[in-house]
């Protein structure tokens, strides 16, 4: 196959958990852009948290909040944002529940609770901080993305209450989950992108190590699991390549002949 694209996670994939790209990868990328493969990033992350990755990389095609914002040279190219009746349900819920949501717009995040230890956990060993939400901050604006901080088995109940969304642990053991809307995901804007790029699906190569990167490695007509990804995620995948922290990347790459 003569692939055109390299989509690439960031967390778990371009960067090691709590770390910074290597060098190595980012000389990986600086070799495809060489040989003019499109590099694209693909992540869960909002683009107010990616902004040092893109900075680093040079990439200029981005999808965010696991597929529901995506752009290219600084265009939208696409989004679908929660409705609001949906995020009253939520909203209603977790308060009856006292389990924090923290919103994500399209320029800022705003958590309910900034004590709850659910909450201070999941931003413990990040550079950002959510602030306190103002109870109309859903309604005043478009939001892309949730995190519901709870425990799994208390996640249960909105998976089954409210339909319309999609619930996706960070981690095994971790209280937190993104929240998207039902079928939305990676794979659903990274269609968009490539649709606009004049790039058929199997003619890109996808790298990822998540939950939220299954739907990603099955469209794409190569799919990596890096070697730390999850056995559901290694399943899913074509390939499976080292961990990112023996950079991965570049390993995958290099098996595939595309550097």
């Amino acid at each position: 196959m003569n692939f055109k694209a390299v989509i690439l996670d960031i967390d778990g994939t371009l960067v090691p958990h709590k770390k910074t790209i290597s060098q190595a990868t980012l000389d990986a990328i600086h070799q495809l852009k060489e040989k003019n493969l499109k590099v694209v990033i693909a992540t869960g992350r909002a683009p107010y948290f990616s902004t040092s990755i893109i900075q680093e990389t040079g990439v200029d095609s981005m999808v965010f909040f696991n597929g529901a914002y995506v752009y290219h040279e600084g265009k939208e190219i696409y989004k679908n944002v929660f409705e609001k009746s949906v995020l009253k349900k939520i909203n209603e819920l977790s308060h009856q529940s006292k389990h924090p949501l923290t919103f994500l717009g399209g320029k800022s995040f705003k958590a309910t609770d900034l004590t709850h230890p659910f909450v201070v956990e999941a931003f413990r060993h990040e550079t950002w901080r959510p602030e306190l939400a103002p109870s109309q901050f859903w309604q005043d604006q478009d939001i892309y993305q949730l995190f519901l901080h709870c425990d799994l088995e208390e996640e249960l109940r909105y998976q089954t209450d409210i339909p319309e969304l999609d619930f996706r642990r960070w981690s095994s053991g971790a209280r937190t989950c993104d929240v998207n809307v039902t079928n939305s995901h990676k794979a659903v804007g990274l269609t968009k992108l490539l649709e606009n790029l004049g790039i058929a699906p199997d003619e890109a190569v996808a790298f990822g190590d998540g939950l939220n990167d299954i739907e990603m490695l099955t469209m794409a007509g190569m799919g990596v699991a890096m070697g730390g990804a999850r056995q559901e995620v290694k399943q899913a995948a074509d390939m499976v390549t080292l961990s990112a922290e023996e950079d991965g990347v570049l390993h995958g790459l290099k098996r595939l002949g595309l550097i």
